[in-house]
């Protein structure tokens, strides 16, 4: 299982650069994309500034689609990351930040269901799938814009649509990034019946449970079950965190075979993850 699953990816990875290779390669082709190239040091400095500043925009664009689409779905926003920049909702308060968590470089934006409505499951999927499609037509309104331009924005903005059009195959080639499901796959898991579904409705029943009562008293046992049974290991540690909660609300003290569970599975996560997930278990025990 594990080795079909390591060939899977190793296949994905492979048609992922691929196609951006190729797709670079393409469109460089076109000669309404034949721009000059910089000549003098200042310019080549404003040129390559511009591109790394242009790559940063694109991730934002990106998580902007998916954050924007789930406001409009009356979800409450929850974190939005862009490079060293973070919003996030703390206390009920909007905070700025400063990002330090080099994981969230790449873009990070959240909203999360304000109760346990069954209609939930179509929202979230629009919330997913609306990333990528940000970044697809993003990328191909930058590519037309940056024939319009003069040089040096020519290729900044030319550049800017590339990366947009990379992010949109990154997000829809593979099925997951690390310990992570793609924006395509998650879409797919929403949306196609099967085990995979369960679980992630499960996850959306406790968000939203939660999100209503700002408190896991009230999660119902089986959907934290559905997590603690699926082979995912964010998923079951999810489930681990979602079990532990809930019996620390309740004033009951896990066994240390659960807490056990919980610190092996999160083995398998980033410690950034896992050093937050336990820091909201202490403040449930105090």
């Amino acid at each position: 299982m594990k080795n079909n699953k390591r060939l899977k990816s190793f296949i994905e990875l492979t048609i992922l650069v691929l196609l951006v290779f190729l797709s670079v390669y393409f469109i460089e082709k076109i000669p309404a994309f034949d721009f000059p190239k910089p000549a003098s040091t200042s310019a080549k400095i404003v040129t390559f500034t511009g591109i790394f500043i242009m790559a940063l925009l694109m991730l934002g664009l990106h998580e902007l689609g998916h954050l924007l689409t789930g406001l409009t779905q009356g979800f409450r926003f929850a974190i939005f990351v862009v490079g060293p920049l973070g919003v996030k909702q703390e206390d009920e308060k909007i905070k700025w930040y400063l990002n330090t968590n080099l994981g969230h470089y790449g873009g990070i934006a959240a909203t999360t269901p304000v109760n346990n409505a069954p209609g939930n499951a179509e929202k979230f999927a629009r919330v997913i799938i609306a990333g990528p499609l940000t970044s697809l037509f993003g990328g191909i309104i930058l590519l037309y814009l940056s024939t319009l331009l003069g040089t040096p924005w020519n290729t900044i903005v030319f550049s800017g649509g590339l990366v947009s059009l990379a992010l949109f195959l990154a997000t829809t080639v593979p099925s997951k990034t690390g310990a992570f499901f793609t924006d395509r796959k998650r879409y797919q898991r929403l949306t196609r019946p099967g085990k995979a579904q369960q679980v992630e409705l499960a996850t959306l029943r406790i968000m939203g449970q939660y999100a209503q009562d700002n408190s896991y008293q009230n999660v119902d046992p089986a959907d934290i079950n559905i997590l603690l049974e699926d082979e995912e290991p964010f998923m079951r540690y999810f489930g681990w965190f979602n079990k532990l909660y809930q019996q620390l609300e309740q004033d009951i003290e896990p066994s240390a075979e659960d807490w056990d569970s919980f610190r092996r599975t999160g083995e398998l996560l980033s410690k950034s993850m896992v050093t937050a997930m336990e820091k909201e278990l202490e403040k449930a025990r105090k």
